[in-house]
């Protein structure tokens, strides 16, 4: 056992202090998992389609990322460094369905969400790792697999912290977390329930749930990775911009409503639209502020911002998707070389008040209404108002440091 110790410490120390730069990193998680859907596939028997690879790969980042925060949370040890262990030991995922073929000689054994009708399964279920049928829930290798993670990482707490104690409630948090994403449908269809919602046939609920959490968990673990980094960018950040925006957002949402109430509803679906919407939000605030910093250190940080509001716009609508793109477009035309056109002076005024009526298309198009249906008035009184506000406060300033 001492030599089993010292070789998982000579293991951890090398992955930790390996000096491949991050970005490595992501890209082998991707060849990971997508070696592991594949693997899922043939073993699960189940159909090759986008859907499939969506729910089964964000549910897997929902696993690592969740994983690497709450080890780093344990252990202490910086997040970059759990990072990199943690995306290197995802290569232990691949043996579930190589043993599920194994055992059932190439039939495989499905892979669904555990089936959690009353307190009294979910108790079971979770004392014996996933039920005590592999119908439906945790197969046997999932099961395998997730008795290694456990086992690894009371080790790796253990060894950071000296103490089992710290290391057998790390494992019990590390293994609820990953029992409660077996137990997805149970929570879906609490929140369905509380919102009195009913399903629809083109229902992505699930999808758009997983997608939240896996936003949310990404966003904790940059903040863990650089709290000072994250400070910077929103003292930078133009909050009274972001504010005008987002009642250009809400201005929006209002007029559709208004004019085409019949063409959206609350549903499981759009339901998650709200925090997807606040991720947005969000992501543009920070990219502005980034915008305003000028910093090519940050450069890779912006990038991702863009990355996430494409996703987030794609998952909620293809409306959404697009005039979130023109959103950013307006704001890299305006702030970013080789253009960077808010050096000429009333273009700058212009495209300024441009960025705003997009902003509005954006809530206007989100809840289903024709993005050529925005109400023309409305528009030009938007667009006039913004650009004007926009000269106001630039002269205003002129003067004011004069």
């Amino acid at each position: 056992m001492k030599r089993i110790q010292r070789i998982f410490e000579i293991i951890v120390n090398n992955v930790e202090n390996n000096p491949t730069p991050f970005k490595r990193y992501l890209f082998l998680f991707g060849a990971l998992l997508t070696l592991r859907l594949a693997l899922e596939f043939f073993s699960s028997h189940r159909l090759f389609t986008l859907d499939d690879i969506l729910h089964i790969g964000l549910w897997f980042i929902f696993i690592v990322v969740s994983f690497l925060i709450m080890l780093h949370l344990f252990s202490g040890e910086k997040i970059i460094r759990v990072a990199r262990l943690v995306i290197v030991f995802f290569t232990i995922a691949l043996t579930a369905p190589i043993i599920d073929l194994l055992i059932t000689k190439g039939v495989g054994a499905k892979m669904n969400y555990l089936s959690l009708n009353s307190w009294k399964d979910v108790l079971w279920s979770y004392v014996t790792i996933g039920g005590s049928t592999f119908s439906r829930g945790a197969t046997p290798g999932i099961r395998i697999e997730i008795v290694l993670l456990v086992l690894a990482s009371f080790n790796y707490v253990r060894t950071k912290k000296n103490s089992i104690i710290t290391g057998l409630i790390a494992a019990i948090c590390i293994y609820t977390v990953l029992f409660l994403s077996g137990a997805v449908p149970l929570i879906l269809g609490y929140m369905v329930n509380t919102f009195r919602l009913q399903y629809q046939h083109d229902d992505q609920s699930t999808l758009l749930l997983l997608l939240t959490l896996d936003i949310f968990l990404m966003f904790i673990a940059l903040f863990r990775h650089s709290p000072k980094r994250i400070f910077e960018i929103l003292k930078a950040t133009p909050w009274l911009a972001i504010l005008s925006g987002l009642m250009c957002f809400y201005m929006g949402v209002y007029l559709s409503l208004r004019n085409y109430a019949g063409n959206w509803i609350l549903t499981p679906t759009t339901l998650f639209w709200f925090p997807l919407l606040v991720f947005l939000a969000i992501c543009f605030a920070g990219y502005t502020g980034l915008q305003r910093m000028q910093s090519g250190k940050y450069d890779s940080i912006k990038n991702a911002l863009v990355l996430i509001i494409l996703i987030i716009g794609c998952m909620i609508s293809a409306k959404t998707f697009f005039t979130s793109a023109l959103v950013w477009g307006l704001l890299y035309i305006l702030n970013e070389p080789p253009l960077q056109l808010n050096s000429i002076p009333i273009l700058r005024n212009v495209l300024t008040g441009t960025i705003y009526l997009s902003t509005a298309l954006v809530g206007f198009t989100t809840f289903n209404a024709p993005m050529v249906g925005f109400p023309p008035q409305w528009m030009l009184v938007l667009l006039v108002t913004t650009i004007l506000a926009s000269l106001f406060i630039e002269i205003s300033r002129r003067k004011l440091y004069k």
